[in-house]
């Protein structure tokens, strides 16, 4: 499976936990696009949730194989690699 831009976003806003309101500033996307990606990537595994329902405690993190498709794109667009912050 082949990522668009907004799912690395996501995905690299997710890379050591993340909020709701932390990936939506982070990534600047509105509440729409953000609940359907998340909840696309949460059914595929590309991300977990810390609880299945969803609040704003509710954190989001990477799976391993959210990691591996980070590493995918990023190799296949170097271009475009969002840094992460070292925090």
């Amino acid at each position: 499976m082949v990522i668009t831009f907004a799912q690395y976003s996501i995905l690299t806003a997710t890379y050591r936990c993340a909020t709701y309101s932390q990936v939506e500033k982070w990534t600047s996307f509105d509440r729409m696009m953000i609940d359907y990606y998340i909840m696309g990537m949460l059914n595929i595994g590309l991300i977990k949730a810390s609880d299945e329902n969803a609040s704003d405690t509710t954190c989001y993190e990477l799976t391993d194989i959210g990691v591996s498709y980070i590493e995918d794109y990023e190799r296949a667009n170097p271009n475009l690699i969002i840094k992460r912050s070292v925090e």
